[in-house]
């Protein structure tokens, strides 16, 4: 019957609201990025290689973040992490007239995703309610893609009319002010002791889930060659936001009825499942010749993400708030460090792919059968 989560806690809710203020800022330059690399001259190539230096940074940092955060506190963590992303769009724009900061501003967005994600996930994990915990990943993906609905078709104009320095700039306010929410109540000391033996451990006992979080090959492909993609076939950031706001738009309302589903139909089973599909969505885009071709894929790969996005992470935070708060960051930790490792051979695979070949949808190919790597993700 409800499609919203309900009787929900106040750390939930603060995560809602945060997840929405600082989505906001993210959706207004997210698709942008990539792009605005493109347009100073880097190849895709190149392009993916500044992914690559993320991935290997984050690999490395989040075990050492998570030690920090263990001192901090949660929320103090995530506002850290707030003060490294608006460095990081800082350092991204100012790449246009110092080259070397392309080395440094990996670092900086490697930095603020070892502050976020870790206690993120923990905290949701530790504070949702276990018989909701779909419809609460549903309500949280719902959000995520509201804020997405309406902001590339602003962020694009704002880069069209103003240019990429106001783009950044808005951003980097709208993110400062996503902390607010979390600080209307005392920082969660959550005792924890993050070990890297604890790490081990997990990696050890759950080696299935280990490839199967190399599955986000997709998130990467999102993040860098696919709005290139559209980029180079529309030919300006305008109609890029206006393509993602229009998938966004339909995609978003099927996430609350995607995470009800999951309260109700086995996780593992929908995660295997609709990975599947998923990845063909990516192998067959070689479809993507046109204007509303490319509109259908984009809509196809909103939509079936959810799918896969909401039971997923909702198996991940069931096993993450399984037992103590120990585990709970050890294994978000885990599962950010899995992902890296992930992202990283996908980025070093596409780049010898473009290099012998300069196919791009060969790489939409191989990101697509390590998509389906999800379904290997067991409780």
């Amino acid at each position: 019957m409800y499609y919203f989560s309900h009787k929900i806690n106040r750390e939930v809710k603060e995560v809602y609201w945060q997840t929405l203020l600082s989505n906001l800022a993210i959706s207004l330059v997210f698709i942008f990025e990539p792009i605005y690399l493109f347009t100073l001259g880097y190849s895709l190539v190149h392009i993916l290689w500044f992914y690559v230096l993320v991935y290997v940074w984050y690999a490395i940092l989040i075990g050492f973040a998570a030690k920090i955060t263990s001192r901090i506190g949660y929320k103090h963590s995530i506002f850290l992490s707030n003060i490294f992303y608006v460095a990081y769009w800082l350092t991204l724009y100012f790449i246009h007239g110092h080259p070397k900061l392309f080395l440094i501003a990996p670092v900086l967005w490697a930095l603020q995703k070892s502050f976020f994600w870790p206690p993120y996930d923990a905290d949701i994990a530790l504070s949702d309610k276990k018989d909701q915990r779909g419809r609460e990943v549903g309500a949280l993906m719902s959000l995520i893609m509201m804020t997405f609905i309406i902001s590339p078709v602003i962020g694009g104009g704002i880069a069209a009319q103003w240019g990429f320095v106001s783009l950044f700039i808005l951003a980097s306010v709208l993110m400062i002010i996503s902390s607010w929410p979390l600080f209307l109540s005392r920082e969660m000391y959550n005792r924890h002791n993050f070990k890297f033996l604890d790490l081990w451990k997990i990696l050890k006992d759950r080696p299935r889930n280990f490839f199967g979080y190399w599955g986000f090959a997709e998130d990467l492909m999102l993040q860098s060659l696919w709005p290139l993609f559209i980029f180079l076939a529309v030919g300006n950031v305008s109609a890029v936001g206006l393509i993602a706001t229009i998938a966004m738009l339909v995609a978003s309302l099927l996430m609350l009825y995607i995470g009800k589903r999951s309260d109700q139909v086995d996780k593992q089973f929908l995660t295997e499942r609709n990975s599947i599909f998923y990845g063909l969505t990516w192998i067959f885009r070689f479809f993507a010749q046109s204007i509303p071709l490319i509109l259908v894929f984009d809509l196809l790969t909103k939509t079936l993400k959810g799918l896969v996005a909401v039971p997923m992470t909702a198996l991940t935070f069931e096993i993450a708030g399984s037992r103590d708060h120990d585990y709970a960051i050890a294994y978000s930790v885990f599962y950010e460090f899995s992902l890296s490792i992930g992202k990283i051979l996908t980025a070093l695979g596409a780049i010898a792919i473009l290099s012998y070949t300069n196919n791009i949808f060969l790489v939409f190919g191989f990101a697509g059968v390590l998509t389906m790597f999800y379904g290997l993700l067991k409780k």
